[in-house]
């Protein structure tokens, strides 16, 4: 896990592949809904040195994107009125977007969800009636896999080698983009 993050500011954001693009020629483009992936850019409090030493290291040690790491949303990584353990209750294909789901409590709306076994985490669209709308659609089937809903980890890599920590006196300061690592 990239350490400190819950006192970090993390935008996060969606690279679709599945809007349109218009070519020079106007000519439509659609890409593979497959590829849809999460972006996450942290940008941490300024830190002493001592501790920025020791995010300095973990983010030098994911260089050259091989390396993954666990980041869970400090906001939307769980669903404050659900408890306990959720799960798939009726099967669901790839390609879906709607799920059934038993567990106590409501699903947040623009909240994150992961099922076990699958490194893609899916946005709560809607939830009614124990159904839950997930964006984007699935990319696996589910069974009775067990649903995720607090601390939702996104396994994550650097979308770039640039690393770079300015510092003014004792004080560093840090960020760092990264994209949604799928398996």
């Amino acid at each position: 896990m990239i350490p400190y993050l819950i006192d970090a500011n993390v935008a996060v954001s969606s690279r679709d592949p599945t809007a349109v693009s218009v070519s020079r020629s106007g000519k439509k483009l659609s890409r593979n809904l497959e590829q849809q992936v999460w972006l996450f850019s942290v940008e941490w409090p300024d830190l002493l040195h001592s501790k920025a030493a020791v995010l300095e290291v973990a983010l030098d040690e994911m260089k050259g994107q091989m390396l993954t790491a666990q980041v869970f949303h400090p906001v939307r990584s769980y669903h404050p009125n659900a408890s306990g353990a959720w799960h798939v209750s009726i099967a669901a294909s790839a390609g879906e977007k709607l799920v059934s789901l038993a567990g106590v409590g409501e699903l947040s709306i623009g909240h994150f969800i992961v099922f076990s076994g699958h490194s893609k985490a899916y946005r709560v669209m809607k939830y009614e009636n124990n159904v839950a709308t997930v964006y984007p659609s699935l990319r696996e089937g589910l069974n009775s896999d067990t649903a995720i809903i607090q601390d939702v980890p996104f396994t994550v890599t650097r979308t770039d080698d640039e690393t770079n920590y300015p510092t003014s006196g004792p004080i560093v300061s840090i960020s760092a983009e990264f994209e949604e690592q799928l398996f």
